[in-house]
């Protein structure tokens, strides 16, 4: 009896080590891999709507991507002591886009964990590759490896000469097919406040010039999205705004143009096509935020030299034209997919 007895015991610890070492499931049947884009720390919650927080991926970190939405992609990732996490994260920190058209590779391309990282492996001749997204000197594509695909980026001209034939460009233009607040979960800064700001006094009373032409917010998550489809208008520094990022776009025929600015950093360059979505930079305090981290967003009718006013003399209503340019209050413009 003793025996029997002992033999059981031993085949029960033989399956939980053996459950023990097995791999998960993001591990064990398909799996879809990558590396974050931007490269620093990025926020994992524990709940879909990314209000919870509830851990951290570093640059460094490889993740197993689960489940994608628009909003939010469920990741498995890695901790201290060889173990894993499971949560979720914004999808922008990972893609350019979501879905894409497949082309067949018509030779090896080095592929890289980020544009301008580390070399993350290659897509062979003739595999099957989607391209998801592109900016700059870069396309983000998802390709096959062993057990699985990668999310990863190539050289823009490798894409032009061994998948597209120099059409990269098809999938990413300047026209506005639907808009969205450029922060996940978007919050005014301001501690008192209405219309997230647009046309708020600074002062809370007074004159001068001290009406805000912009909205003022932070977010769940520090990464900045492209608010629509465009290309990089302007990317650059100046004293008052910091790093900041003009977006040009076609809405509805009419150019305009999508402002960001007091960026801790900038992840496009100009002349870069954008999707929707896309992170182009990271939310901070350069320039004159003098009220802590946040991103000043604005919208306008014209491309300055990047210095934009953020505040003028009294005005009401949903645009208003101060030292020559048209500024729209960019709430509304989102809200109702046309310029006031």
């Amino acid at each position: 009896m003793k025996k029997m007895l002992k033999r059981m015991v031993l085949m029960a610890l033989a399956v939980v080590v053996s459950c023990c070492i097995l791999p998960t499931a993001a591990q064990a049947g398909a799996t879809r891999k990558c590396f974050t884009i931007s490269g620093g720390n990025t926020a994992v919650y524990s709940n879909t709507s990314l209000s919870r927080k509830y851990g951290t991926i570093f640059g460094s970190d490889e993740i197993y991507v689960i489940d994608v939405t628009s909003g939010y992609t469920k990741v498995t990732y890695p901790i201290s002591g060889g173990r894993t996490k499971t949560g979720y994260i914004s999808t922008s920190a990972i893609l350019w886009g979501t879905s894409g058209k497949a082309y067949t590779s018509g030779a090896r391309i080095t592929t890289y964990r980020r544009p301008g990282g580390s070399s993350y492996g290659y897509i062979d001749a003739g595999d099957r590759v989607v391209i998801l997204g592109n900016s700059g000197d870069y396309t983000q594509v998802k390709y096959p490896v062993s057990g699985g695909y990668k999310y990863a980026f190539i050289k823009r001209g490798s894409a032009d000469q061994y998948l597209t034939g120099g059409n990269t460009q098809s999938n990413s233009n300047n026209t506005v097919t639907s808009l969205q607040m450029p922060l996940d979960n978007a919050r005014c800064t301001w501690r008192s406040y209405s219309n997230w700001s647009w046309g708020n006094n600074r002062n809370g009373g007074g004159g001068g010039r001290v009406y805000h032409l912009g909205v003022d917010i932070i977010g769940s998550n520090d990464n900045v999205h492209a608010t629509a489809n465009g290309k990089v208008a302007a990317s650059g520094w100046n004293n008052a705004n910091g790093n900041y990022v003009v977006l040009q776009h076609n809405l509805n025929g009419q150019t305009i143009y999508s402002f960001y600015a007091h960026l801790s950093r900038r992840n496009v360059s100009t002349g870069a096509m954008v999707n929707k979505g896309a992170t182009i930079g990271i939310v901070g305090n350069t320039g004159s935020a003098s009220g802590g981290k946040h991103l000043h967003f604005a919208m306008m009718d014209r491309l300055w030299s990047g210095s934009y006013y953020g505040y003028a003399t009294y005005f009401t209503g949903n645009r208003v034209n101060y030292g020559n340019v048209t500024y729209y209050n960019p709430v509304y413009v989102i809200n109702n997919g046309r310029l006031p």
